[in-house]
């Protein structure tokens, strides 16, 4: 097959590729978050039990994703890639007419595996085909991630009100369609392959700088305490939105809108990135500017709390295709692992994080939960100030 590239040696349609892909595996990553009203009514939810699905989604496609990643350095992406929809799209199309919820935790778990297995190695398709726009391109396919994720909320709950719960699991179709295009076009060997033949990456990292290993942390922290705050926000704000009698049509448009501008405002930051370079600027203002709009969702009732959250969403989503790529950037020759870092471990940590900040909601309420949860952002604010000067000491090193 030949490549066809652009102006900035990018191969078009391999990074067409994986943002489609990631667009539709994202799709199918978020559909119980429709259902969560549903379910609540069906079950009898706790904000516990709420918050068990969200964690249990992200535990699952974020822990192990560090593994899938490692191996998808050392074997090529292409299995991985093809794997990541077929296993999503079965498992978590049954999520609505599951009758029992532990079994639909199993589902949920089980087809996030898909999740983690697919996240790195289309996080390494940039670097890959991304000539010298790898960080445009990662923000690209990130945001076919987030309007996906966005979308998947509404689909499910259109699918829901227009033709029935019984017929969610014939949405895994599409999930199998593309896995097959991928298998036709995505290469079986990536260029750097041959420099990923002897992977001995944890012994690089104890043998690394320590001061890029500060730096590595201040970014998985970073998007740690974004993904508290996502995950918190995508599981309680529906509730929260459904008990000032917004429909579940008009939640999952604004689910949507959250996801889909906050995956609008990575793209900029991506672009930003390539020009600038200056990542830990983009990232402190991602998160300074979140707080209040978070802070307010709570102090404002109707059209003005939905324009709060949707807002916040431009700025708190932002942040994680620049800490990617700047992962990637310090560690070149392990892609798709250090994808794992921002995509796997830190959204895993968040999410056996979430299991007990949502003990704490079922004592506190939503709103003081994420008063608390501003403490994170503001954290990570404080600890990237650190950052240019640890940075300097590593070049003049």
């Amino acid at each position: 097959m030949q490549v066809k590239t652009n102006k900035s040696g990018a191969d078009k349609l391999q990074i067409s590729l994986a943002a489609g892909s990631h667009f539709l595996v994202d799709i199918y990553q978020n559909f119980y978050v429709g259902l969560i009203p549903l379910l609540t009514l069906r079950f009898g939810l706790s904000l516990f039990k709420v918050s068990l699905l969200g964690a249990t989604s992200i535990i699952s496609n974020s822990l192990f994703a560090p593994i899938f990643g490692y191996l998808a350095d050392r074997y090529g992406v292409k299995y991985f890639i093809i794997a990541g929809p077929i296993i999503t799209s079965v498992f978590l199309s049954f999520v609505g007419v599951i009758p029992n919820y532990w079994i639909i935790i199993l589902f949920v778990f089980l087809g996030n595996l898909g999740v983690a297995a697919y996240h790195p190695a289309s996080a390494a398709m940039a670097s890959y085909y991304g000539g010298n726009k790898k960080g445009f391109y990662s923000s690209i396919i990130s945001f076919g991630g987030n309007f996906g994720a966005a979308l998947g909320s509404l689909l499910i709950i259109l699918i829901l009100k227009k033709i029935g719960i019984n017929f969610t699991p014939f949405a895994m179709i599409p999930g199998i369609l593309i896995a097959i295009v991928l298998l036709r076009f995505v290469p079986k060997k990536q260029k750097t392959v041959s420099a990923l033949k002897e992977l001995r990456f944890f012994s690089k990292i104890a043998a690394m700088n320590r001061k890029k290993l500060f730096l590595i942390f201040t970014l998985i922290f970073s998007v740690y305490s974004l993904y508290i705050l996502w995950i918190t926000l995508i599981n309680y704000m529906p509730l929260y939105f459904t008990g000032f009698d917004v429909s579940l049509i008009n939640i999952g448009i604004i689910l949507l809108l959250f996801g889909a501008l906050g995956g609008g405002g990575g793209v900029l930051t991506g672009f930003l990135y390539d020009r600038f370079k200056n990542g830990y600027i983009l990232i402190q203002i991602s998160l300074i500017v979140s707080i209040p709009l978070l802070y307010f969702i709570f102090q404002t009732n109707g059209i003005a709390s939905i324009a709060l959250f949707i807002l916040s969403g431009i700025f708190l989503i932002s942040i994680q295709p620049v800490c990617l790529r700047m992962v990637q950037d310090m560690l070149p020759g392990n892609v798709s692992l250090a994808s794992s870092l921002i995509l796997g471990l830190s959204s895993g940590l968040a999410g056996v994080t979430m299991i007990f900040l949502g003990k704490a909601a079922d004592i506190i309420g939503i709103e003081k939960l994420i008063r608390f949860e501003l403490l994170f952002l503001f954290t990570a604010f404080l600890i990237l100030f650190s950052y240019p000067f640890v940075s300097k000491k590593i070049v003049k090193a």
